[in-house]
């Protein structure tokens, strides 16, 4: 088949792209919002509200989203089928969940794995719990704001992409002790890259604390690059108390360990 054959079936093809392209930007306007309509959907991306109606009926029909009673619409749980499916299968989870083992079995304390996602920290995995961290369970799988987190600051201190999308959130007191100035959380970052690790003191939750460490994937001729965080969050008194430089020593030596894993499976 000669490209001139071809040029004739372009234009609808680059209409088809540019359907898949408004329907993924549909979709991206849930990431704050329990349910929307037509009508906030197109005021959200600029088009006719008739367009976004089509758009959204053929999402609905596709099962990416559930209308709801009243003629809105919200995400499909096939959504969250698809998003379990994409962590399962991520090498950076398999190849952390032992050194998550190890690291829960030498410190005592809940260990988490979290992935960058739009100045978000979203947790893939996590080991331990019990009654004093019950009410962290609701985290795995679940996006917490980047500057107010320790893996989320630690990320963005060893990727200035990380840093911009983290910097972009709009920031708000979890608690009294949230750091949201601009400057201070600058500061955080800088000290972060210097030390090879942060920590975050009852800034999400009271009485919560954590320290984070970046795992790095390095490519030969390439600085390395972010691709996750391994993070340990308990009771302050046990994370960032007497033992905070023994937990932070611990979380950097288990997220070289990942970070070399990763390395090696590139290399092979």
């Amino acid at each position: 088949m000669t490209v001139t054959e071809l040029a004739p079936h372009q234009p609808h093809a680059e209409g088809e792209l540019r359907s898949v392209s408004i329907a993924v930007a549909v979709l991206d306007c849930f990431a704050d919002a329990v349910e929307l309509g037509p009508t906030q959907v197109g005021r959200r991306m600029g088009i006719a509200k008739s367009t976004a109606s089509r758009m959204l009926s053929a999402l609905a029909v596709g099962g990416m989203l559930e209308r709801t009673p009243a003629g809105r619409y919200r995400l499909s749980m096939r959504l969250f089928h698809y998003g379990q499916l994409a962590v399962d299968r991520l090498p950076l989870r398999s190849v952390a969940r032992p050194v998550l083992l190890d690291l829960h079995e030498s410190l005592r304390e809940v260990v988490q794995l979290g992935i960058p996602v739009g100045g978000h920290v979203l947790y893939v995995d996590r080991v331990g719990g019990g009654a004093s961290t019950a009410r962290l369970s609701g985290e795995v799988m679940r996006r917490v704001p980047g500057y107010s987190s320790s893996a989320g600051r630690v990320m963005a201190a060893f990727d200035p992409s990380i840093a911009r999308a983290t910097a972009g959130v709009e920031r708000r007191k979890h608690t009294p002790f949230t750091v949201t100035d601009g400057a201070r959380l600058g500061q955080v970052l800088r000290q972060g890259r210097q030390v090879g690790w942060v920590a975050s003191r009852e800034e999400y939750e009271l009485g919560y604390s954590s320290i984070a460490a970046p795992v790095l994937v390095g490519v030969p001729g390439a600085p390395p690059r972010v691709v996750g965080a391994i993070s340990v969050v308990g009771p302050s008194v046990q994370v960032v108390g007497q033992r905070r430089e023994f937990v932070a020593a611990s979380v950097c030596r288990a997220a070289r360990r990942v970070g070399t894993a990763l390395t090696g499976l590139m290399e092979d």
